[in-house]
């Protein structure tokens, strides 16, 4: 099997850096948007469960996606370098203890009653509303050509 280059490696590599860019950025826009009409949008004006809520679901987006991509790089490199598939147990928890983490948090915030269930939710939700928007500029790029 023939493996690639390193020009090829690394142009690879760039490309999902700009990827990557591409899709936070996206997903900044998508919670400013969401911010912007839980202002515009909410029943009174000084109604900010909802702001908060998007908030709070928008930074959660953020460490849980960063937390993923350490987690999966950690058990992609332990992988690769043990060559046998297998991961020792606790990395593969970190993996799914995430979750739990994520969970807890949004519990306790729905249970104070200061953070709307509904922003957090859109909030929590943007990264695939910066996916959408990614591949809608792919859809166009690809027709342009």
């Amino acid at each position: 099997m023939k493996q690639p280059d390193d020009d090829q490696s690394a142009s690879f590599d760039d490309g999902n850096e700009v990827l990557l860019r591409r899709l936070r950025r996206n997903t900044f826009i998508v919670i400013g948007l969401a911010l912007a009409a839980s202002l515009i949008f909410s029943e009174r004006g000084s109604d900010r469960r909802m702001f908060l809520g998007v908030v709070l679901g928008g930074a959660l987006c953020f460490f849980n996606l960063r937390w993923l991509n350490s987690s999966l790089r950690s058990i992609l490199a332990l992988a690769s370098q043990r060559q046998d598939g297998r991961v020792p147990p606790f990395t593969a928890g970190k993996f799914i203890f995430r979750y739990y983490l994520v969970a807890v948090a949004i519990g306790a915030a729905v249970w104070t009653g200061e953070f709307h269930p509904l922003g957090i939710g859109s909030g929590f939700a943007a990264f695939v509303g910066g996916v959408m928007i990614e591949a809608v500029y792919q859809f166009y790029l690809a027709l342009k050509r």
